[in-house]
């Protein structure tokens, strides 16, 4: 997590992998591109707007608690950052699919929130289901390494309960956005994915050529869900019933 303040607004295209081995081997992968980019001094440019219509689109609602708020995001943020350490944040960058042409579904957001020296402090794992729910996992950042270790809290999958544990390691380079999860239960492996990302600069031009690329990319992440479901169903995975969503729309999670 050691400076990684020089990186200005990017697109990061690359190839999400998922792995699934307990009770069975089961994998696929898809290509996406991410945006990166300051939530707090959002530059806004002619094809990528902030909670207004256009080929791609950041709307604030789409991120944070999902009851209605008053409070801007970064705003909503702050205030539950302030429980897990008294620096102030300074500016957040986040790390998501955005909405193109008004549709976006994101399985997991990063927000990395960096302190007056431009110091990574806070990082944000920001997870949704296919069933409307949300949770953030609030993860300190110690000795400014990219690794992070917490309790499962949300239903993802419907092969999979609600326990286990996370293990994430965050990478990000001058060129290269790096991000696996290991899903364990009982220590051991049940499932994995990764993000591995190439720097695209971003502008007008790319922006556009990102976008007759990858302009259904959205719907295709929602359908290809449904279809790797199916496939789990039909080649045995035993369906576990939804439980109640958490109390919290957030967690935070304490150091190891």
């Amino acid at each position: 997590m050691k400076n990684i303040n020089f990186l200005k607004n990017s697109l990061f295209e690359g190839v999400v992998t998922h792995s699934r081995v307990q009770p069975f081997a089961h994998k696929f992968k898809y290509f996406v591109t991410y945006f990166w980019f300051d939530i707090i001094n959002f530059e806004e440019s002619l094809f990528f707007k902030r909670n207004k219509f256009s080929l791609f689109s950041f709307y604030d609602k789409d991120h944070g608690e999902l009851k209605k708020r008053k409070e801007h995001l970064y705003e909503l943020i702050n205030k539950n950052i302030e429980k897990i350490t008294k620096e102030k944040i300074s500016y957040i960058k986040l790390f998501c699919i955005p909405r193109i042409l008004g549709y976006v579904f994101n399985p997991i957001s990063v927000f990395v929130c960096f302190d007056k020296k431009e110091r990574a402090k806070v990082v944000i794992f920001e997870v949704n289901n296919t069933f409307k729910e949300r949770h953030s996992y609030y993860c300190k950042v110690f000795n400014n390494t990219g690794y992070f270790h917490f309790k499962k809290t949300l239903y993802v999958s419907p092969f999979f309960n609600v326990k286990g544990n996370y293990k994430i390691k965050l990478r990000i380079t001058k060129k290269f956005f790096f991000l696996h999860i290991l899903y364990e239960i009982d220590k051991e492996k049940v499932f994995d994915a990764s993000f591995n990302g190439k720097l695209i600069e971003l502008n007008s031009l790319n922006l556009i050529k990102v976008f007759f690329k990858k302009i259904f990319q959205n719907l295709k992440i929602t359908i290809g869900i449904y279809f790797q479901a199916l496939k789990l169903y039909a080649k045995g995975a035993k369906y576990i019933k939804k439980p109640s969503k958490p109390n919290k729309d957030f967690s935070l999670t304490k150091k190891l």
